[in-house]
């Protein structure tokens, strides 16, 4: 399972953690460079692992290729958003 994930949301970018309410808006450039980051195995970018680290701050995501630690959902063509339990968690 991905520690956390990345995701377009109407004109925003999210990252949130499976199973945690709170998320973080990260600039279009960010949800961009990790989409073609992860698809090429890289580490972790420095701004992830900080911005991670302070919303929660039990993850520790160095050390694994970024590709096992974030779930880069891809742009949509009309600019859709997924409804998960990820994005939506406690609402029925």
């Amino acid at each position: 399972m991905h520690a956390l994930i990345a995701s377009p949301y109407m004109n925003h970018f999210l990252l949130v953690r499976p199973g945690f309410r709170n998320g973080v808006e990260i600039p279009q450039r960010h949800y961009d460079q990790l989409a073609s980051a992860a698809a090429c195995g890289q580490e972790p970018p420095t701004w992830l692992i900080e911005t991670a680290g302070r919303a929660w701050p039990v993850l520790d995501i160095t050390g694994r290729p970024l590709g096992q630690n974030v779930l880069v959902r891809p742009r949509t063509l009309y600019g859709f958003a997924r409804a998960s339990y990820e994005l939506n968690l406690g609402c029925n």
